[in-house]
């Protein structure tokens, strides 16, 4: 009978639903569809939580673990991307994409139910396709190839792209033509407008029969190894300028040679523009708070200031004339390859009146040779430059270049140039989270100093009651003039009433120094890339991220976990070489007969020169028990946070409030050592 009961509390503790695929990837925009949801835990009677105009109603279903929804349209559908996630008692999953398509929508034959592998792994082999504009869902595993047989006419102008990174998927697709012959005619990997997604055209020179062969650049196994392919006779962006405009204004935009209106007058995030009714997914466009000007810069410049520029030529160099006093502090920020739309590495220089260079950023050692950098594999983001103007200058000169001189149509970009002694940028790590009622649960912040190395604090915004934070303390850094910029992890424990009711809110958080302020931007949904994390292959292994839509921190309510985990200070003590500090964890149950983990996982971020030792389970209680954590010389003073957590049967993962570790700074004949 108690295996039965605990079984039974199990079940009443369903873990969050939790999304895997989404069957089918996308459809033709205005049609009805149904979409299959699949997932774990998905508990009985979920909602869809999208921002697709459209009504889920629920089908029967049969399979575990597979929910299936028709989808009908209450508004317009535009072309692009849209958010779905479920909402049920047992709390909310995460965020997979869904795509609006313009064309006729087919299944790739291998990827459906039931089907065999490599049925159209070769030109023999090919599944045939239509001659009309189609969308074609399929998947790549690992080593393997898709192709795909399609009947054109002498003279016929055709596009080919496939839609991968840009829709969620952790693949990097290549596309191939191979004419009847099998002989190849045309190759696309990474289009300069589509990040590492392809796009080719092609006039054939005769009718008959051709062959598209689609492949991952790495043959990787993903979890998300989706494609879409599309192919028809459409016009597509080629190239845009400006890359961005000044947020609550109106921009004019060019894409390729046709004018569009962006609006930025209501947008808090990151912009999408298209060309007016094109089948092609919208390019992102940049949000700024400053004003803007665009080159050819003819007027003095007042900052802050965003210059929106284009290398036009191979090896151009674009220089601004500022005015400034000496002892000022400049922060100089360029975007392009970050942005998705520009093949700029870009180099930032500064030079004073005689043409002596002052200093730069982004020509730092390269991780793989100039050749990588002529590839569109990223080795460098887009640089920052703290510069502080020196004795006797008045006047300098920013250039931008291209670290491999290149230029063209392809390598715009936007500088700010702004007075600034320091600057942070925060970012919720944690992309949703799911509070257990009684319980507690962790979020994350990342927060990258840029100049400022004093103490911060993280903090909620718009926190409900019912809710009880702790945590999100940065203990203060030493300044390093040869580094000015670092990450650190700020920790916050989210501790829920037991009687609290709540539904799914949003919640922000605001990172704060010394005089400066920054609001932290939520990643809406992070979907991991298989494969080698080594240098020069950052663009192809960097995870996911929805950071675009402009979501803070999806948060709701769960049951409450079978026991809850708190820690508690017992003992500090100074020691010749640091302190110690003994801590007691200790479990709670409803259920005397609830099994509960005999150690516990520490997490004490920061906090160099530790140590975590002697963990021991009491004798007389099995449900606590203590263990040691150790500073040193090297440890530097400040506020830092502590917590544990440990995982009870049936996968249910446990965390304790967080508590407050102050270090105490040793006295100077201590800390001699450390110099």
């Amino acid at each position: 009978m108690r295996y039965l009961l605990l079984a039974f509390a199990l079940a009443l503790q369903a873990a969050p639903p939790s999304i895997t695929d989404l069957q089918p990837r996308g459809a033709q925009k205005g049609r009805p569809f149904e979409l299959t949801v699949v997932g774990k835990d998905l508990a009985e009677g979920p909602a869809v939580v999208s921002n697709l105009p459209a009504t889920f109603t629920a089908l029967a279903s049969s399979k575990p673990g597979y929910l299936t929804f028709l989808v009908e349209p209450t508004g317009e559908w535009a072309v692009g991307t849209y958010t779905i996630r479920l909402q049920a008692p047992n709390g909310i999953s995460n965020i997979l994409l869904f795509t609006v398509g313009a064309f006729a929508e087919l299944i790739e034959e291998e990827s459906r139910p039931g089907s065999l592998p490599h049925q159209n792994d070769s030109i023999e082999k090919a599944q045939t396709l239509p001659a009309s504009s189609i969308t074609v869902n399929g998947k790549l595993s690992g080593p393997e190839r898709d192709v795909y047989r399609i009947p054109v006419k002498a003279g016929e102008r055709r596009v080919f792209e496939v839609e991968a990174r840009r829709v969620g998927s952790a693949l990097d697709p290549v596309i191939q033509i191979y004419d009847a012959s099998g002989k190849r005619i045309a190759r696309s990997e990474d289009d300069p407008m589509l990040s590492l997604d392809p796009r080719l055209e092609h006039t054939f020179a005769k009718e008959g029969f051709v062959y598209v062969e689609l492949f991952d650049a790495r043959y990787s196994a993903q979890m998300q190894d989706f494609y879409r392919f599309k192919t028809g006779t459409y016009q597509y962006a080629s190239e845009i300028f400006p890359l961005g405009g000044r947020r609550g204004e109106r921009v004019e935009v060019m894409i390729g040679k046709t004018p569009v209106q962006a609006d930025l007058k209501t947008t808090s995030s990151q912009l999408q523009v298209n060309l007016p009714d094109s089948p092609t997914l919208p390019l992102p466009f940049a949000v700024g708070d400053y004003p803007e000007v665009r080159e050819p810069v003819t007027q003095a410049l007042n900052m802050p200031v965003t210059i929106n520029g284009r290398l036009d030529k191979p090896a151009e160099v674009d220089t601004y004339d500022l005015a400034v006093t000496p002892g000022e502090e400049l922060f100089v920020e360029l975007q392009a390859r970050e942005l998705g739309t520009s093949k700029l590495t870009g180099l930032i220089t500064i030079y004073d009146e005689a043409g002596k260079r002052l200093a730069s950023a982004g020509d730092g050692p390269l991780p793989v040779d100039v050749g990588a950098v002529q590839v569109s594999s990223r080795t460098l983001g887009d640089p920052l430059l703290m510069f502080k103007v020196p004795e006797g200058a008045t006047k300098i000169k920013v250039a931008v270049e291209d670290l491999a001189q290149r230029g063209g149509v392809h390598y715009p970009y936007r500088l700010t140039l702004r007075k600034a002694p320091y600057d942070l940028k925060a970012t919720i790590i944690t992309p949703f989270v799911n509070i257990p009622a009684g319980g507690t649960a962790i979020v994350a912040v990342d927060v990258e100093r840029r100049g400022y190395m004093g103490p911060l604090k993280v903090v909620p915004a718009g926190l409900p009651k019912g809710i009880k934070v702790e945590g999100g303390d940065v203990a203060a850094d030493i300044p390093d003039p040869l580094i000015r910029t670092m990450n650190r992890r700020a920790t916050l424990s989210l501790t829920a009433d037991k009687d609290l009711s709540l539904a799914p809110i949003e919640l922000g958080f605001v990172a704060r120094g010394d005089g400066i302020e920054r609001v932290a931007t939520g990643l809406a949904y992070l979907i991991s890339v298989n494969g080698a994390n080594t240098q020069g292959v950052v663009d192809r292994q960097r995870a996911l991220n929805g950071s675009h839509l402009g979501y803070r921190m999806p948060a709701a309510m769960t049951a409450p976990t079978p026991a809850t985990l708190v820690l508690s200070l017992v003992k500090a003590e100074k020691k010749e070489s640091g302190y110690e500090y003994r801590f007691r964890w200790r479990w709670t149950a409803a259920n005397p007969s609830q099994a509960v983990p005999k150690t516990v996982k520490v997490d004490l971020p920061n906090l160099g020169g530790t140590r975590v030792i002697e963990m021991e389970l009491d004798k007389t209680d099995k449900r606590t028990g203590t263990f040691l954590v150790t500073t040193s010389k090297n440890s530097l003073p400040g506020p830092y946070n502590i917590g544990v957590s440990g995982q009870l049967m049936g996968g249910i993962d446990v965390f304790s409030p967080l508590l407050r570790l102050d270090i105490p700074e040793l006295a100077n004949e201590e800390n001699k050592t450390c110099l």
